[in-house]
């Protein structure tokens, strides 16, 4: 009567032991669901091995099974949670300054699927380049986030190096000049309209790869982002350079491009020529004297486009340059700092 009892015994041991192995393909299952992606989905390979080998009586393999298929949502689980991969910063190569008011030149190793840079107007050529202005009253920090067509993400983060514009003060202008009539404002305000949709259009030319001159070499007497008081009274920002030097001076394409603009006495900017230099980016010339250029005509870089004036609103003879990336008005100073 002994042996039967012995038998049992026996039997019980071996089936806790072949009770172990299930124990331990749970475990596994736990650990996987708490670990990254790649240790998760290799998981419920492991369980689906050790389930039919080391667990033949009926209670452990549904607990293995079990375990597999808990695995496979947390491992589609944690991918999603760590969303799209990253792309290394050398996807994106930048040149120039990041200051307010300045032109950044940039070039993607890639090809786009979308791009979002908030307060911002970027158009990418066939190429991948794209050019960034800064405002004059960018804030410390602003983010572009590029999507690729092959799924990787790059942040970019710039820091924004603020500056101080000292005021500019403009004395002895007629006072017709300080304090617009109705008609001459309703006059501006066209000319504006007009001003902005040549500015906003885009072209594929790429003239700022050269670099810039200046348009006229003379003393600065007024810069970018200071503001006016005229007359002792608020006169907006000066969005230009002003260079002063004497009526039938030449003025000179500061790099290729092409003529959008020809017209004579527009309100307080006096005669003006505007040159569209490719991807958004413009020059414009006021208070000018006479015209060596039309409209659509192709100019190179040193050529000259005009003489230097006095007309529209002004004290004295100078060359007023501005340059806008669309509607952004960036620093022509900073883009022939940047050349030399």
């Amino acid at each position: 009567m002994r042996v039967p009892v012995i038998v049992v015994s026996l039997l019980t041991i071996a089936a806790c032991d072949r009770g172990a192995p299930s124990s331990s393909s749970s475990t596994t299952g736990a650990q996987a669901s708490a670990d990254p992606a790649p240790i998760a989905s290799a998981a419920p390979v492991a369980s689906a091995s050790s389930a039919p080998v080391e667990a033949p009586d009926a209670s452990a393999a549904p607990a293995a099974a079990d375990t597999a298929d808990a695995a496979a949502p947390a491992a589609s689980a944690a991918a999603a949670d760590a969303g799209p991969p990253a792309a290394d910063d050398s996807r994106l190569s930048v040149e120039g300054r990041v200051v307010q008011g300045g032109l950044l030149r940039a070039k993607l190793n890639g090809k786009l699927r979308r791009m979002a840079f908030p307060g911002h107007r970027v158009t990418v050529s066939d190429e991948g380049e794209f050019l960034i202005a800064f405002s004059r009253n960018a804030p410390a920090q602003e983010k572009l986030t590029i999507t690729f067509d092959d799924g990787q993400v790059l942040e970019k983060i710039f820091d924004v190096e603020p500056r101080k514009f000292e005021v500019d003060k403009v004395d002895h202008l007629p006072e017709n000049m300080v304090k617009l009539d109705m008609a001459t404002r309703v006059k501006l305000t066209q000319a504006e309209k007009k001003l902005d949709a040549l500015r906003n259009k885009y072209t594929k030319r790429n003239c700022y790869k050269n670099g810039f001159i200046w348009p006229s070499k003379g003393p600065i007497t007024s810069r970018y982002g200071q503001p006016r008081l005229l007359n002792g009274t608020d006169g907006g920002i000066h969005w230009g350079v002003d260079i002063a030097v004497p009526v039938g001076t030449p003025v000179r394409a500061p790099a290729c491009g092409k003529v959008v603009l020809v017209e004579k006495d527009l309100p307080l900017s006096g005669h003006t020529v505007i040159i569209d230099h490719g991807q958004g980016l413009t020059s414009t010339f006021i208070h000018l004297h006479g015209f060596a250029v039309k409209v659509n005509d192709e100019v190179k870089q040193g050529q000259v486009i005009a003489t230097v004036g006095m007309t529209g609103r002004t004290n004295g003879p100078h060359l007023d340059w501005r340059m806008n990336l669309f509607e952004t008005r960036v620093d022509p100073e900073l883009l022939i700092s940047a050349a030399k």
